[in-house]
């Protein structure tokens, strides 16, 4: 039986943990056995999927901190990989930092683009940690892909970013794109909506509040389609991670827009699917991505989707979206009015974004990155 160790040790939030749930979720049936590392941290959230196939090992040393992380996958990790008889150890945050024994093979992925965006890494303060640490990044990330044996990417669109630094990286390289979670096909529009709110009678934006997501841009063009006396208000749904999203609230109130725009703060995952239903149209502003989750949800719900038109949203929207500058809002502004001035297009564009939304299946995910980890093995 093959061994695949998969390191979940930096997945605390997010997208990481997303990718971990619908892919331990979607097993394919096969002669293999998944060891899962874990944290003190996640080791909950994990365990409800611990099997017969799925095996939880608790790294207790190594979630005390990052420097312990490091120093574990560097030199204890490689002696459990032995012990274990892995065939192969998947590191899909993208750092490879182990050297696996003899028989073993390794492999990384790469889930995040802002280290190789300087366009993207720029918006962020000059003098600031986060800035800093995008910057080491793109370097330990190309020594990881350079060190792997095969690397995943969840895009074309990434891998032609990163062909750029290794023009051969695609000799040990698929791209396999992310899949629906199911709950978001067929939902229903059951979300316990603000007194404010009335179902179908709003624009929704669903996205962590970061400079990169342009929630400021959006708010301002909400402020010129209420100059033209456009009626349905805007919500925003989504933690706040860092000063970015202080400043957006903050603009909402610098524009008299406080019944206009609403934010709803995070919303649990659960209840994702019922909101986007709820909601007239979705949107979409982000402008680095690897591979879009949110969009591919917002699609699902079977709602005309107003897009980012830089790349990889394109990709993944096809023809099935209508695309925006996320940083003009007049062209936002110009794209909603002309939308809305047509009732067979916005049907239209919600039925093609259902279909399109079919194309991404989880369980075709889920085969395909483990045909593609243990192959020849």
């Amino acid at each position: 039986m093959k061994i695949i160790v998969i390191n979940a040790l930096s997945a605390l939030r997010g997208g990481g943990q997303t990718y971990l749930i619908n892919l331990l979720s979607y097993l394919p049936e096969g002669d293999f056995k998944v060891l899962l590392l874990v944290n003190s941290q996640n080791k909950q959230l994990f365990s409800q999927y611990g099997s017969g196939r799925v095996e939880l090992f608790e790294a207790v040393w190594a979630s005390k901190s990052i420097l312990h992380r490091t120093l574990w996958e560097r030199f204890a990790l490689p002696l459990k990989l032995k012990e274990w008889r892995a065939t192969i150890y998947y590191a899909p945050g993208g750092v490879m930092i182990t050297t696996p024994p003899k028989g073993c093979l390794s492999a990384t992925a790469l889930r995040n683009m802002l280290p190789f965006d300087d366009r993207e890494r720029k918006r962020f303060p000059l003098i600031s940690i986060i800035r800093f640490k995008l910057w080491l990044l793109r370097f330990v990330f190309l020594k990881s892909y350079q060190k792997s044996d095969r690397v995943v990417f969840i895009s074309e669109y990434s891998m032609s970013v990163i062909k750029q630094y290794m023009p051969d990286i695609e000799n040990k390289s698929v791209v396999v794109p992310h899949g629906l979670n199911s709950r978001f096909l067929n939902a229903e529009d059951s979300y316990d909506l603000p007194d404010i709110l009335k179902p179908n009678q709003f624009y929704l934006y669903v996205s962590i509040l970061d400079v990169y997501k342009a929630q400021k841009e959006i708010v301002k063009t909400w402020r010129k389609l209420l100059d033209n006396n456009f009626p349905y208000p805007l919500v925003l749904a989504g933690p706040k991670y860092n000063q970015y999203g202080e400043e957006t609230i903050a603009l909402i109130d610098q524009l008299g827009l406080a019944d206009k725009v609403i934010y709803l703060g995070k919303v649990d995952y659960e209840k994702l699917p019922s909101l986007y239903k709820s909601a007239r149209a979705l949107l979409f502003a982000s402008s680095c991505e690897c591979c879009p989750n949110i969009l591919l949800e917002k699609l699902a719900a079977g709602k005309p989707v107003l897009c980012s038109n830089i790349e990889p949203m394109p990709e993944f929207g096809g023809d099935a979206v209508v695309y925006f500058d996320p940083y003009e809002p007049a062209d936002l502004c110009e794209k909603i009015m002309s939308t809305e001035t047509d009732a067979s297009m916005m049907n239209e564009m919600a039925d093609r974004a259902y279909k399109q939304a079919l194309k991404f299946d989880w369980s075709s995910t889920a085969q395909k990155t483990i045909d593609f980890l243990i192959k020849n093995n």
